[in-house]
């Protein structure tokens, strides 16, 4: 009886995962977007997109994210990079969502989901 209830403590752990934040935010102006390639090989800096706004959001802390006067597109994600080029190029305002189980860099988050606002 004793090894099913440590079995079964151990599973209920072991099934309680870490729970993940998304951050929504919208009406947000591109003022910049960078683009970095291989940046001193093996950095966190390789092959993004960050995206510079005018008015960054207000990121909580609890994101993880404290820097929030950009955020990071993985360039192979080329849907969105396409999406924050053309959002920049034609002067639309974007809603971005942020994850925080997605790679954090230099404190900024990267962008989980990007949407173009009429």
């Amino acid at each position: 009886m004793r090894i099913v209830s440590s079995v079964f403590a151990v599973l209920v752990l072991a099934s309680q995962a870490v729970s993940a934040a998304d951050f929504h935010f919208e009406g947000l102006t591109i003022n910049k977007i960078r683009t970095v390639g291989n940046y001193q090989q093996g950095t966190t800096y390789d092959d993004t997109i960050e995206i510079w706004f005018t008015a960054p959001p207000t990121i909580p802390a609890s994101s993880g994210c404290t820097s929030s006067f950009r955020l990071y597109i993985d360039a192979k994600k080329t849907h969105m990079v396409s999406a924050a080029y053309i959002a920049y190029s034609a002067g639309k305002k974007v809603a971005v969502n942020i994850d925080n189980t997605l790679p954090i860099r230099d404190n900024s988050c990267e962008v989980s989901y990007f949407d173009l606002l009429p």
